[in-house]
């Protein structure tokens, strides 16, 4: 079944992070050098309106672009990654060169949006919300056009007053903030008392679990809570048009998932926003 996939891909991604910490250093030293050499690249996935099927946006998501084993499954480096500082350069390096690849879309396509991930651990840098500002003055891009996901949200300490000012402050900056992996834990109930944000995407635990009593449920209590307190939401993870419409049925706002697109480089994706006009056209 789907959720018995979801179960062995978690058992592999702990598996193979124990193999990459018996050699973290090397490992690290290899993400930092990726990075420095412009490996680290942006892939997009569609975010679609439930509603209208249309492609509202784009999920930059990275990938190691590695000179001998080709495009590198991200689960060999993310996650060794998010376990140092090293997860705050990658985020950014992808930032920038999606942010790049956005504003030549946003010429033709003035409304898209673009979802960039950023770690948790960015909130505990003053800095943060000024080298945003600059990397999207710089490609000539409004914050009010860009989503910021909140990932590794479980290191969040909501008690810190100062993430909370942070928050405020991107938002304030024009930067829409939304909460990642949400349905996944307590804590993300538990940030959602203490941080201000748009929107939270809905994990892909819960969109496989979809036409189960639990699964439907727990979509609609989300959704139900989001619409109370005034935030979109959108599930990722949606693999058949069955989910999907269980999705739009339960209130979800959009979608992602292998239903519309894989992620694909930034030239696929410019052509799936030439696709949708054509058949917006039509």
């Amino acid at each position: 079944t789907e959720f018995a996939q979801v179960v062995e891909d978690q058992l592999d991604l702990l598996r193979r992070l124990r193999e990459q910490r018996l050699d973290i250093g090397v490992a690290t030293a290899e993400i930092a050098r990726a990075i420095n050499d412009g490996e680290i690249v942006p892939w997009y996935q569609p975010v679609v309106d439930l509603d209208s099927g249309a492609i509202v946006g784009f999920e930059a998501l990275a990938r190691w672009d590695h000179p001998i084993r080709g495009l590198d499954d991200p689960r060999r480096f993310i996650p060794v990654a998010e376990d140092s500082d090293l997860i705050v350069d990658l985020d950014l390096a992808v930032i920038r060169q999606a942010l790049a690849e956005f504003a030549r879309w946003l010429q033709t396509h003035p409304d898209l949006r673009l979802s960039v991930n950023l770690s948790a651990r960015h909130l505990h840098s003053p800095d943060s919300a000024g080298l945003l500002m600059d990397s999207v003055t710089e490609a000539g891009v409004r914050p009010e056009s860009i989503t910021l996901e909140l990932t590794e949200t479980i290191a969040i300490d909501v008690r810190d007053g100062s993430i909370p000012r942070m928050v405020a402050q991107l938002r304030q900056a024009g930067f829409q903030v939304w909460l990642d992996d949400f349905g996944t834990g307590w804590s993300s109930l538990e940030q959602l008392l203490w941080l201000s944000v748009d929107g939270i995407k809905i994990d892909r635990a819960v969109a496989v679990a979809l036409g189960t009593p639990v699964g439907d449920a727990l979509t609609s209590a989300v959704t139900g809570l989001a619409v109370a307190l005034g935030l979109r939401t959108t599930i990722e993870g949606i693999e058949t048009a069955a989910q999907a419409d269980r999705a739009r049925e339960r209130g979800c706002d959009y979608g992602q998932g292998y239903l519309w697109s894989r992620p694909v480089s930034g030239a696929d994706a410019a052509d799936l926003l030439g696709a949708v006009a054509v058949a917006v056209d039509a």
